[in-house]
């Protein structure tokens, strides 16, 4: 593991490419966790640079923790996915900042469980939190090195709802629904969006 933080630190201080951030999960661990490549540092095998765990995963892992490239960051983002079973992927996803993320976010969605539609919500990662972590690691071992991380791409937004905005794409996607499917849709993610106001 020395000989990779060393690779990393002669990498970021040769060149600070923009970073690839990777989503995958690990076995055993019930949350998805983000792994931040730098392509030009060999590895020896490991498809990642750092592994972004919560704080909770690496609290729990002995391994996680003597890991030096293992970054416990809180998620503060809640991603809602709102399906279909017509459809093979969401109708619509949306991501909402939150200052912690919940635990659990109980909705009173009053769908029909044998229905065609269904909500699947899960906490992650912004790309600012992951930057900030990444930036923190390297401030701590590569003094005077500045990450350079692609942000998100800023979309046309439309305003579904006071002070809940989404992305053209999905906003186009709404607009072929069927009015009472486009509704449905928007009722849900409404829900969501409001449930989350005690954490944002």
């Amino acid at each position: 593991m020395t000989a990779l933080v060393d690779t990393v630190k002669r990498s970021l201080a040769d060149r600070t490419d923009v970073l690839a951030w990777r989503r995958v999960t690990m076995p055993g661990l019930d949350v998805p966790w983000a792994g931040v490549d730098v392509p030009s540092v060999e590895t020896g095998g490991r498809p990642w640079v750092w592994e972004i765990v919560t704080p909770r995963q690496w609290e729990r892992s002995d391994t996680l923790r003597a890991d030096p490239m293992v970054l416990a960051v809180p998620q503060d983002v809640v991603v809602t996915e709102v399906h279909h079973r017509v459809f093979g992927s969401p109708l619509v996803r949306m991501q909402s900042p939150v200052a912690h993320a919940p635990t659990s976010l109980p909705l009173a969605t009053g769908l029909d469980p044998d229905g065609p539609w269904s909500l699947r919500i899960e906490t992650a990662w912004s790309v600012d939190a992951l930057g900030h972590a990444a930036q923190s690691w390297i401030d701590r071992e590569s003094p005077g090195v500045v990450l350079r991380t692609a942000g998100p791409s800023r979309a046309e937004g439309f305003e579904l709802h006071p002070s809940m905005t989404i992305g053209s794409e999905a906003f186009d996607r709404l607009l072929t629904l069927h009015p009472d499917d486009a509704a449905t849709a928007t009722r849900l993610l409404s829900l969501v969006h409001d449930a989350l106001a005690a954490f944002r």
